[in-house]
């Protein structure tokens, strides 16, 4: 493989990448934020690796696990101050990945996540709802 079709490989995938975080966080300014710097940040620390074809061949197949994982790995949720739930909705790309235990187990991404949500009245529940008609709650 030359040099110039690697590139061409590395750019596509940062530019699918970009396009993945930008749906997956539509409305989150934070995460797209934050995804953008960790984007980058990988893509330069790795800007001027050379090497054997299979370590370069590994660098690009991580592109493509990336970009799996933020359009089909990840699910995104809302609280319902109301009824004190995050409500997740499980899209059929995702169904397709996942068991019965795993679609029903949803936690807070971060530490400061589950503190927002308990200074409004205690942790919420999960409640896992799928677009294709199924789901669950926890």
């Amino acid at each position: 493989m030359t040099t110039s079709t690697t590139a061409l490989r590395a750019l596509s995938g940062y530019r699918r990448l970009f396009r993945a975080r930008r749906q997956l966080f539509a409305g989150d300014d934070r995460a797209l934020a934050e995804s953008r710097l960790a984007i980058r940040a990988e893509f330069d620390r790795n800007r001027h690796v050379v090497g054997p074809p299979d370590r370069l061949e590994g660098l690009l197949a991580m592109i493509d696990d990336a970009e799996d994982m933020l359009l089909n790995g990840i699910v995104r949720g809302e609280l319902n101050p109301e009824r004190n739930v995050v409500e997740v909705r499980i899209g059929s790309n995702h169904e397709a990945r996942m068991d019965g235990d795993t679609m029903t187990h949803v936690d807070p991404i971060t530490a400061e996540t589950g503190a927002d949500m308990t200074e409004s009245g205690g942790k919420p529940r999960i409640e896992v709802t799928s677009t294709m008609g199924g789901g669950g709650s926890s």
